[in-house]
């Protein structure tokens, strides 16, 4: 047996052990082997190096042979669960035939009586569905007749309201038009003092009397002939 030889100090800084703290645990336990043997065999240590070294041959040893041999417990158990599912299969298809034969007798027994059942509940059923049809269909006419009238009624509204939308669009034009007016004005007098020329400022006119009177009579032209 070779005596291992005292590791010196490792001086390099190790920044990933104190944030992997669990992980660091997860070796030791789960595969035989911690960073301490890691460390140890890096410095120098035989024992941490045969320990590492005896343990990666066996893992050698496992990663070549224990798939194999998984696969031939797994081919015995394989076949030792198709025979005993076949038995069972066998067994309990032969005991549910049985239970559906006496099923069936029994089912066409009670099919019997309830056919005798339910012909009287249809009859009963019938009845009761053609009073609720009399009643859901004079429920459906009265209120079609009361939808229609108040259909008829919000129209002549909103037609009304959008005549009176579309007369008065000449006055809001007008409203901006006067006030892009005042606004240029303003402008003149600032920017050019005495020297205005406030006659070279367009001032428009949408709503004249002949355009009035023309808008008003075209306006109660069809107002008359929608019928308000």
């Amino acid at each position: 047996m070779v005596k291992s030889s005292n590791p010196g100090k490792l001086t390099l800084k190790n920044h990933v052990t104190p944030k992997a703290g669990k992980i660091n645990r997860v070796l030791k336990t789960k595969f035989g082997v911690s960073l301490d043997d890691f460390t140890n065999a890096m410095m120098g240590d035989v024992s941490s190096a045969q320990k590492i070294g005896e343990l990666a041959r066996q893992g050698r040893l496992s990663a070549e042979f224990a798939p194999k041999l998984a696969q031939a417990y797994q081919e015995i158990i394989n076949g030792s669960t198709a025979y005993n599912k076949a038995i069972s299969e066998i067994l309990v298809n032969a005991g549910k035939s049985a239970i559906e034969i006496d099923k069936a007798v029994m089912n066409a027994t009670l099919a019997n009586t309830q056919y005798g059942h339910k012909r009287s509940e249809l009859a009963a059923e019938l009845i009761n569905a053609r009073h609720t049809e009399n009643q859901r269909h004079n429920y459906q006419m009265n209120y079609t007749q009361i939808k229609g009238y108040i259909d008829a009624y919000l129209v002549g509204v909103d037609n009304q309201a959008n005549l009176i939308d579309q007369s008065n669009r000449p006055g809001i034009k007008q409203l901006s038009a006067d006030e892009t007016y005042k606004t240029k004005i303003v402008n003149e007098a600032l920017n050019r003092g005495d020297d205005a020329r406030f006659d070279l400022i367009t001032q428009k006119n949408y709503q004249p009397n002949t355009v009035r009177g023309l808008l008003a009579e075209k306006f109660t032209a069809i107002k008359s002939a929608l019928g308000f």
